[in-house]
């Protein structure tokens, strides 16, 4: 029986909508939750790579920050390689690696190099181990000759490698990516995608979940897909199997879609 990596039943996660400067000075300070998760029934087999698309809004970011420990469910059953996020967070996120690729995730001020060391540090790696690893990465993803310059000065595409880089250095046995390959030339997308695909899913047999928009990387790397709507999974299987799902979630006279 093949050992399961990721197991939800009846996963939900709610937020609170920040107040607004209108209502508080009419004093209505009572707000309604917002479930961004609602009821999520999934289970991802160990050393499989399998897509997650959907709208904007559809709980795909929610979800991989649920997985890598980040938020803490509002109800319902959560289990990441064997373990409960909420009650061993640590040694969760000891395996779990979460590339995001937001401005404030890095030290713009200092070096790339300099970043990794310290996330490095932060994952429990030191030393000569931690500086080899963080060479290694730099050298696959072709950030080598700009890694001792400000993350200040480097473009989106050089911050996306340097995001995956950060999410690998420790190894991890769960790997979680939001739209990895945004911002990537042609060329670099298939190295990442090669390197995704073969060093990781298939040599490593790394749990890869991979958040994307693009329909083209997905229906060449994916071997399942998982379709969420509002919050809810509302299709599972091979591309061809939930591409009718898909067509009609980002159908451009979909009701409730957002035309911005």
């Amino acid at each position: 029986m093949t050992e399961a990596a990721v197991e939800a039943r009846g996963l939900c996660k709610d937020y609170l909508p920040p107040l607004t400067w209108g209502a508080m000075i009419r004093g209505r300070f009572r707000r309604t939750p917002v479930r961004a998760i609602e009821d999520l029934d999934l289970t991802i087999a160990a050393g499989s790579l399998v897509a997650l698309m959907g709208p904007n809004g559809a709980g795909k970011t929610t979800l991989l920050k649920l997985l890598a420990g980040l938020l803490l469910p509002t109800a319902g059953v959560l289990r990441v390689l064997g373990r409960d996020p909420e009650r061993s967070p640590r040694e969760v996120r000891q395996q779990v690696g979460y590339c995001i690729t937001e401005g404030r995730s890095f030290f713009l001020r200092l070096s790339g190099r300099e970043n990794l060391r310290f996330f490095g540090t932060l994952a429990g790696l030191h030393g000569p181990v931690r500086d080899r690893r963080i060479a290694d990465l730099l050298e696959e993803l072709e950030l080598a000759d700009v890694a001792d310059r400000q993350v200040l000065s480097y473009s989106d595409g050089m911050r996306q490698r340097l995001a995956l880089a950060r999410s690998l250095l420790h190894r991890p046995r769960l790997l979680l990516l939001d739209e990895v390959s945004r911002g990537l030339d042609p060329r670099l997308r298939s190295r990442v995608h090669r390197l995704v695909r073969e060093d990781l899913a298939r040599s490593q047999r790394v749990t890869v979940l991979w958040a994307s928009h693009q329909v083209e990387e997905v229906e060449a790397l994916s071997d399942r897909v998982l379709a969420m709507d509002r919050g809810r999974l509302v299709a599972d299987g091979t591309f061809r199997e939930v591409q009718p799902v898909l067509d009609s979630l980002f159908r451009e006279d979909r009701p409730g879609r957002d035309p911005r």
